[in-house]
């Protein structure tokens, strides 16, 4: 769920300024075309579908010895002129201590509630996908996934799906795994 922070359009540099703010340091916001949007927590279970996700890549890595950077919601990302905190994030790169990580994900899952509104999610949609990133939309009512590769068309996938995932090398993942 996404709280708008009403204030008239900024920076993004006056917006990792505010974010940087000791004040502002237990607070989970996210700045997408020039405002702030400060997210508010979700549920557990919404939670643990994507901190289960990053287990299920995590091992697959240390297995395979594949470089692997996996982050959660309290994670940002510099994406173009906006910053966005996915609730799953992947990267070959290291995770930095630098705010908002300039490094964008290679891969990225929202969990998608309810209380989401749908101008909020496209506009995210459109700022991973023309950054090139892959992107997973999880809907857990629905216990579906869909997914939105680059240069590809939309895909929906269900329980008796197996998704391949292109940016990690031999890795597929069982949606039905997700909603155990």
């Amino acid at each position: 769920m996404a709280f708008q922070i009403r204030q008239p359009n900024q920076t993004i540099d006056d917006f990792i300024a505010f974010a940087l703010r000791p004040e502002n340091s237990d607070r989970n916001i996210e700045f997408v075309d020039g405002e702030m949007i400060e997210k508010m927590p979700g549920t557990t279970e919404n939670s643990s579908l994507a901190f289960y996700l990053g287990f299920i890549v995590q091992s697959h890595c240390e297995k395979n010895n594949i470089p692997c950077t996996i982050s959660g919601e309290a994670g940002a990302y510099r994406i173009g002129q906006n910053v966005l905190a996915p609730d799953f994030a992947y990267k070959t790169t290291s995770a930095t201590p630098e705010y908002p990580d300039p490094i964008a994900p290679l891969w990225v899952m929202e969990v998608i509630s309810p209380n989401d509104k749908p101008t909020a999610i496209r506009k995210k949609r459109q700022h991973y996908l023309e950054a090139n990133i892959l992107l997973w939309e999880l809907y857990p009512d629905e216990r579906v996934i869909d997914v939105y590769a680059p240069g590809q068309p939309l895909t929906t996938y269900g329980l008796g799906s197996v998704i391949p995932v292109s940016v990690v090398q031999n890795l597929s993942v069982e949606v039905a795994k997700l909603f155990r």
